[in-house]
């Protein structure tokens, strides 16, 4: 099967040292190959692994530092674009960071595509397909593939060479910073972007059916589902409401606690020292659903980390629609 490979602008490199910093021998030779040239593809992904082994071999945090070697790579800096004769076919919800993970791989690998989103109460879809009601779905009619799970099927493009350079993400470094961060805010984000799923016009939840599926399925805390099952709807969207009601007090905590956050960040391209890895797929589509929130003030590292991913992955935030 041959698929069109399309070229776009050259690369954009910026190799970023903190002022006064020694330049590593890695990293001067890395200097030195993007003056000869642009880097792209596989030779892109192997500059960030040698610069991370060298950052790795001074350093043994994980985490990011006013001392992080940042490769920034602009979204011009994006694989020769691949367009299959037949696209392959996403079936996503907008909200579900599962199924953002997706999108946003194919996006940072310019892989042409089509999303289509099903309505929340559409069991009929994913069960016929899958066997069961699950997002994301990957679709390929043209060799008869159909694909459940996230990571699979994000390992089903990076892994193959017929959808461009592989290798794109590097493996997740299973941070336990970060991991922390993510469940001492789960709660407070539960309650703060799933009210607003309900008031923001997702294409998930264009009919009330559509919401009261969602609302019957999705507790707010303290509620665990077992529980939550038990209630009847009208109370369910009763609490709903009063979560949003508790804005005011949210709001101001999460904010803080992204500030707790800013400072895990590597730079404004990518979470973890070395490059872009499966640490960014996770995180940035967890990260997009907070930007329903009106009110929600993202450090500025952190917010440029969003608006690049945003940008170069080809997926809008929810800033135009925050509620």
């Amino acid at each position: 099967m041959s698929f069109v490979m399309q070229a776009i602008a050259s690369p954009k490199i910026v190799l970023k040292v903190p002022a006064g910093g020694k330049q590593s021998a890695p990293l001067a030779a890395a200097r030195l190959s993007l003056q000869k040239g642009a880097l792209s593809g596989r030779s892109l992904t192997l500059l960030k692994q040698k610069v991370a082994r060298s950052q790795t071999s001074s350093s043994s945090s994980s985490s990011s530092s006013s001392s992080s070697v940042c490769i920034t790579a602009h979204h011009a800096l994006l694989p020769p674009r691949v367009v299959a004769p037949s696209l392959p076919r996403i079936l996503v919800y907008d909200h579900c960071p599962f199924c953002v993970r997706v999108r946003l791989a194919l996006g940072l690998k310019n892989i042409k595509h089509e999303v289509v989103f099903l309505a929340n109460d559409d069991i009929d879809t994913p069960v016929t397909l899958v066997g069961k009601k699950v997002a994301p779905i990957l679709e390929r009619k043209d060799i008869g593939l159909v694909m459940k799970e996230s990571l699979d099927i994000i390992a089903y493009f990076d892994e193959n060479p017929e959808w461009g350079p592989t290798g794109a993400f590097a493996p997740s470094s299973g941070r336990s910073d970060i991991k922390a961060w993510q469940k001492e805010v789960k709660d407070t984000l539960r309650l703060l972007h799933r009210p607003r799923y309900m008031k923001a016009s997702l294409p998930e939840f264009q009919q009330q059916d559509s919401r009261d599926y969602f609302v019957s399925g999705h507790p707010v805390p303290p509620f665990e589902k077992p529980e939550w099952k038990a209630l009847p709807l009208e109370r369910q969207w009763a609490l709903y409401d009063e979560a949003m009601a508790q804005s005011d007090k949210l709001i101001p905590e999460i904010n803080s606690k992204l500030k707790k956050l800013d400072s895990m960040i590597a730079c404004e391209h990518y979470a973890t020292v070395g490059g872009l890895s499966y640490d960014d797929i996770d995180l940035w589509a967890r990260l997009r659903s907070l930007t329903i929130v009106n009110g929600l003030v993202m450090p500025p590292k952190l917010a440029t980390y969003m608006k690049n991913l945003s940008e170069a992955g080809d997926i809008p935030l929810y800033h135009n629609m925050a509620c």
